[in-house]
């Protein structure tokens, strides 16, 4: 019986091959959408599901709340947090701290790479269940100088996962010996790094001035991370009550703020119920997600709604064959399944087209590529293939089962003597709004995205501030920057080589820190990058008072140059004043200041500048900048990158042209590709609603229209008949979408300090662009209707 059905399912969508693709293509898109959802969450819900007894882990988080009325959340905690809770409550808990500081250029046999690592101890395998595949995890951390390291890193640096033994040295920090490497989780984990230093070096680490003193540091709210694992006697409201214990000695001390700490049970860390300064990694939020899943519940309504209308608008086709059904035998019952049978093949159909889409957008989306909308390492497996499957088929049902009660509901009687009559869809008024709502939705999001592109077609060609045309670019990876700077400024068509921590191609990546001039209360958060004397000259910023750094980076930071917000926040006065007063900074370091800069934008064209210094340090830079003349030779890219290669034959090294990259990153394609998904997608559902709507009209009318031509009704006249009500519709979403866009753009446009122009005109021209479209949806279905013979639908009357 179900092959049977099956079988008139399949005939009866390549009977109506146009209906059939336009519900497999609305409803595809929709299913895209939501497995989208599904694919993300299933990759959130996965971080940090390898802990063993994790209910019973927590990492703590502080909040300081200052007097003047600044408050911070902060998802890290001050270093000495872990040993007062240790000496405090060393029976109810277990507790570790990872300290980011483990990083930096590591030479291990002759190879110079990048390591980010962090300090921590042997309690980090007891709490939090990381566990080593090979070494001892009881004394892999005890010694100084020690180090586990992963397995990807031991292959990077040593070209074997065998690295018991080995040694590199890290720039500052000395040499380490690696005790143990850490066995592949196969799970996420929001802790992410490529080594593990003991922690037991540290504070002779700090009395040489290899780290600064921060181990003492009550507050330092953002040094380190504090995880602990409760005992199974004990609960999370004694844990609070230990930490309000230690937050009211800090108190105590401190007149200037409020400190609490609080614990956030581990699996509460990604997806989180609340987004902390300071994370230890990248994940998302519950409200996100809540938001996400609200889009995808809305497209996947209105694209069940669209399918409803076009079946019940084929109903007034099918009801003979209902009739015919139940006068040789079918029960009700059988032909609701059957056409509920049809409803999912459609589904399926829909999912293998959904799965297409999902492939396309996976590797060649640029918001993806951007985004990481989808997790790049993405695999169908089994859970995700079943819940879409069972997913699609509830669509199917969720869509299907209103035209299936109403093709099963007729009468042989009725169906096989007169249908002209028929009121086989209710609540049209219902319908009519949801296509107003459609593509009201629709025209929003295509007005924001033409301001979204002109606004950032505008930030391209603003000046920034600074020298960008015949500037290249180059990361240099640990590669040695004297050699690299002197070799390369040897080249053809390079006529200067400058050193920073900047990478103005990429959003800011620089440090920030608390600078002040008197009471250390009284601090300002600064941005500030490292640079050397021939990197300014190369940028051509403007000097209003002062000079450049006197001399060549060296080891011992002396000088700090500030731009123009930089000399208002630590109030120095007088730009002309400031060089020659000295300002300390919340490492301990005091440095007079040399110069002051024009702003500039270092940022982003359209941010507001924010106050930024430049410092100069020989180990702190990171790229390359390299002047040239213009009309520079095409090959000098692979030039450059072959010099870097052969101090680092292991490493790829990639130039870019500065100017290239900053219209690159202000085109924002990944940003209006992703608004561009979302147009096309709210369009093609908004025109496949009215499409259904006017082809179920048109089918009700058909009678109507054929007296009217016999009486002498021509066919624009019969055309204007039917597309009046619906042209209506898109003139109200019009008047509805279009001030709404407008001013929606319109504040988007206020979030930046240079903006375009955006007026009336532009959201004016969409909605002509869309009321086009809904015009040719419309008339493609009322001039097939107008242009009919009247004898073919009046024949049997």
């Amino acid at each position: 019986m179900l092959l049977s059905y099956l079988k008139v399912a399949l005939r009866s969508f390549r009977r109506n091959k146009l209906v059939s693709f336009i519900n497999v293509f609305g409803l595809g898109l929709s299913l895209t959408v939501a497995m989208m959802i599904m694919i993300r969450l299933q990759d959130q819900l996965s971080y940090d599901s390898f802990h063993p007894d994790s209910e019973n882990i927590y990492r703590i988080t502080s909040s300081y709340l200052k007097k003047s009325g600044e408050h911070w959340n902060m998802a890290s905690t001050p270093i000495p947090l872990a040993a007062e809770l240790t000496k405090k409550s060393g029976t109810l808990m277990t507790v570790t701290s990872i300290y980011p500081a483990f990083g930096g250029k590591a030479n291990a046999e002759g190879k110079e790479l990048q390591l980010n690592g962090a300090f921590t101890d042997n309690s980090f395998f007891d709490v939090l269940g990381f566990r080593l595949a090979s070494g001892n995890p009881a004394t892999a951390l005890t010694e100084p100088n020690s180090v586990v390291i992963t397995a990807g890193t031991a292959q990077r640096y040593f070209g074997t996962k065998h690295a018991i033994g080995k040694r590199f040295s890290l720039e500052k920090l000395g040499d380490y010996v690696v005790t143990g490497i850490l066995e592949e989780t196969g799970s996420k984990s929001h802790i992410s790094f490529d080594a593990f230093a003991s922690d037991a070096g540290v504070r002779k680490l700090e009395s040489a001035g290899q780290l600064p003193e921060k181990t003492r540091d009550w507050f330092g709210f953002n040094n380190t991370y504090t995880y602990v694992r409760l005992t199974k006697q004990t609960d999370r409201k004694q844990l609070m009550n230990e930490l309000g214990s230690v937050a009211k000695q800090v108190n105590f001390k401190n007149k200037s703020g409020i400190t609490e700490f609080s614990a956030q049970p581990i699996s509460g860390i990604t997806p989180g119920t609340e987004r902390l300064a300071n994370e230890i990694g990248n994940g998302s939020s519950w409200t996100k997600f809540y938001f996400e899943i609200g889009i995808a519940l809305v497209i996947l309504l209105s694209a069940c709604f669209n399918y409803t209308n076009l079946s019940i608008a084929r109903a007034l086709t099918r009801a003979r064959e209902v009739g015919i059904r139940k006068v040789t035998g079918a029960s009700r019952w059988q032909v609701f399944r059957q056409y509920i049978l049809e409803s999912a093949v459609t589904a399926f159909f829909a999912l293998l087209f959904a799965w297409v889409v999902l492939a396309i957008i996976i590797r060649f989306a640029p918001f993806n590529d951007e985004y990481e909308f989808l997790p790049s390492t993405f695999r169908y497996n089994l859970p995700l293939v079943g819940a879409s499957v069972g997913f699609a088929l509830f669509t199917g049902l969720l869509a299907g089962i209103s035209p299936a009660l109403v093709l099963s509901s007729f009468t042989p009687l009725r169906v096989l003597k007169n249908m002209s009559t028929a009121k086989i869809m209710g609540r049209v008024n219902v319908r009519k709004a949801l296509i107003v709502f459609q593509y009201s939705l629709s025209m929003v999001i295509i007005i924001f995205l033409v301001a979204f592109y002109r606004q950032f077609s505008y930030m391209s060609a603003e000046d920034p501030g600074y020298k960008r045309s015949e500037v290249m670019v180059v990361s240099l990876k640990g590669s040695d920057e004297e050699k690299a700077a002197n070799e390369i400024k040897n080249l053809p068509g390079v006529t200067g080589t400058g050193l920073s921590s900047a990478s103005f191609t990429k959003r800011f990546n620089g440090g920030r820190t608390v600078g002040w001039t008197g009471n250390p209360e009284d601090g300002q958060q600064i941005n500030y990058y490292f640079a050397d004397p021939e990197f300014i000259k190369i940028m051509g910023f403007e000097f209003i008072s002062g000079q450049n750094f006197p001399g060549a980076a060296s080891t011992v930071e002396e000088y700090i140059i500030l731009n123009q917000q930089a000399v208002h926040a630590l109030g120095l006065g007088a730009y002309q004043d400031a060089p020659g007063k000295l300002i300390s900074i919340n490492d301990s370091t005091r440095l007079m200041v040399q110069g002051v800069v024009r702003d500039f934008n270092y940022e982003n064209v359209g941010i507001p500048v924010r106050p930024l210094a430049l410092r100069s340090r020989k180990t702190a830079f990171t790229e390359l900048y390299i002047n040239t003349v213009p009309n520079t030779d095409p090959l000098l890219k692979s030039k450059v990158a072959d010099v870097l290669k052969s101090m680092n034959p292991s490493l790829t090294f990639e130039p870019v042209w500065l100017d290239d990259e900053i219209n690159k990153g202000n085109s924002q394609s990944a940003t209006i590709s992703l608004l561009g998904y979302l147009a096309f997608m709210a369009m093609a559902i908004a025109t496949l609603g009215l499409l259904g709507l006017v082809m179920y009209t048109v089918e009700v009318k058909r009678k109507e229209i054929s007296i009217r031509k016999i009486v002498g009704a021509r066919e624009i006249q019969l055309i204007q008949i039917l597309s009046r009500s619906f042209i209506w519709l898109l003139l109200i979403a019009g008047i509805i979408a279009v001030p709404v866009g407008y001013i929606a753009s319109i504040l988007f446009l206020q979030n930046f300090s240079v903006r375009t122009g955006f007026g009336p005109a532009w959201p004016l021209a969409c909605f002509s662009i869309l009321l086009v479209i809904g015009l040719i949806t419309i008339i493609s279905q009322t001039f097939k209707a107008a242009i009919q013979n009247p004898a073919h639908q009046l024949r049997a009357e």
